[in-house]
C-alpha cells in the first residue's frame, strides 16, 4: 500500500474515531452536536455504532496491508538465498522452513501461520 494512502487511512481512522468517541460519550445529551440535525437521541447510538465499525474496518485494512508488505520485504531481502536454494533443487516448503528457522521460529501456531503466508509469497517470487 502506498504511503500517502496509508496516511489518508490513518487520518480517516482518527477523524471517524473521534466521531465515535464523541457519539458514545454524548449519546442522549440534549446539547449534543447532532441535535440540530436529528432531535431523536437514538441516532447518536447509530452514529456511534457505524463510526466504530468503520474504524474497525479501516484498522483491519492497515493491519492486513502491513502484514502483506512485511512478507514481501522478507522475500525480497532473502532473494539471493532463495534463488540459490532453488537452483540446488529445494522446494518452497524447505526454503520457508529455513527462513523461519533462521528467524528462530520452529513450531507453534504463529510459526504455522507465518509458514503458510511465506509459502504464498515464495510461490509468487520468480
Amino acid at each position: 500500500m502506498p504511503k500517502p494512502l496509508l496516511y489518508i487511512i490513518y487520518v480517516l481512522m482518527i477523524m471517524i474515531g473521534l466521531v465515535a468517541m464523541y457519539s458514545l460519550l454524548n449519546a442522549g445529551n440534549p446539547d449534543s452536536l447532532l441535535r440540530p440535525f436529528s432531535p431523536d437521541p437514538k441516532y447518536d447510538v447509530y452514529v456511534a455504532i457505524v463510526s466504530s465499525v468503520l474504524v474497525f474496518i479501516l484498522g483491519f485494512f492497515v493491519f492486513f496491508f502491513r502484514d502483506q508488505e512485511s512478507f514481501r520485504q522478507l522475500v525480497a531481502l532473502n532473494a539471493e538465498k532463495i534463488r540459490e536454494l532453488r537452483t540446488e533443487g529445494k522446494k518452497d516448503e524447505e526454503i520457508a522452513d529455513s527462513i523461519l528457522a533462521a528467524m528462530g521460529s520452529y513450531s507453534g501456531y504463529k510459526h504455522n501461520l507465518a509458514r503458510k503466508k511465506l509459502l504464498i509469497y515464495l510461490s509468487e517470487f520468480i
